[in-house]
């Protein structure tokens, strides 16, 4: 098994990530609006979900006016990503893939989780050698997991 070619993508603002944010933080007004509609007498557990609506939102406008910015990189081996002059070495786990975009988990060594929601951009050549180095079992000549030596 040969490893992927190595690949370096620019990571940015997500369209999707906008669009499924607002979506959610809607269904979920809607949701408490209804509920409190519905109330006998609204008490204490509506305030309650409005406050957590509204920590949501929070962190939502954060989120989406701070995004990850920087360079997802594959060098053939390891995965790393550079952001203000910082290089982190780490390894992603694909967590949503809609073949248009995937949601990535970067883990670094002894750094917090990055999430990073990147887009297919004009380049489709650079896409699709992003997508097969996300999908590359192992580094070359180990066997995919579950595989033994007999496998045919």
């Amino acid at each position: 098994m040969h490893n992927a070619p190595a690949v370096t993508y620019p990571v940015g603002r997500s369209h999707v990530q906008a669009w499924l944010t607002s979506v959610f933080l809607l269904l979920a007004a809607a949701v408490l609006g209804l509920w409190s509609f519905l109330a006998d007498r609204p008490d204490w557990r509506q305030a309650a979900a409005a406050g957590i609506w509204l920590a949501c939102v929070g962190l939502a406008v954060h989120s989406l006016r701070w995004p990850s910015l920087g360079i997802l990189r594959w060098d053939g081996q390891n995965w790393h990503w550079e952001s203000s002059g910082t290089v982190l070495a780490g390894s992603v786990l694909p967590r949503l893939d809609w073949q248009a975009g995937v949601l990535l988990e970067f883990r670094a060594l002894s750094h917090r989780a990055r999430w990073l929601w990147l887009e297919r951009d004009s380049q489709a050549l650079r896409w699709d050698a992003l997508r097969r180095a996300l999908w590359t079992r192992g580094r070359a000549g180990a066997p995919l997991p579950g595989l033994t030596a007999d496998a045919p």
